[in-house]
């Protein structure tokens, strides 16, 4: 079919591009998990940053499963793990960073606070794994 082969062109089901964009997937679906338990657990009264790191938790644990199978097609291993809780741990460590700079100037704005490191997190993570910890 014409529309088919067009469309297999314009984006291919294998290579960077598409890798690129079922990244980008799971990181959608991996913010919307992790935003939803850090504001329900803020919500309930927890601490700002202990909401943060449960909801990194949970954001890791469905980010390291979904990368590795879905995204870069790769089984899973202890040594990818590693390498991935390492780009975690560089990832958060930005994104309290980014928060607490964020605090700084606008203390009352904490839900905006959240939001930044969050996408701090996603594009660090991004650019790390992409070129170290699933090669």
């Amino acid at each position: 079919h014409p529309i088919g082969t067009l469309a297999e062109y314009i984006m291919p089901s294998s290579g960077p591009l598409w890798q690129l964009m079922k990244y980008g997937l799971v990181g959608i679906v991996n913010t919307l998990i992790t935003a939803v338990v850090i504001f329900l657990l803020m919500h309930l009264g927890l601490g700002i940053y202990l909401s943060n790191a449960m909801g990194y938790v949970v954001g890791i644990v469905f980010s390291f499963i979904a990368n590795t199978i879905f995204t870069f097609t790769q089984p899973i291993s202890i040594n990818r793990l590693i390498k991935f809780l390492c780009v975690c741990f560089i990832c958060y460590v930005a994104n309290i960073i980014v928060i607490k700079i964020f605090f700084v100037f606008m203390p009352e704005k904490i839900y905006s606070a959240q939001i930044l490191g969050m996408f701090t997190y996603t594009i660090t993570g991004f650019i790390l794994n992409k070129f170290w910890a699933m090669k």
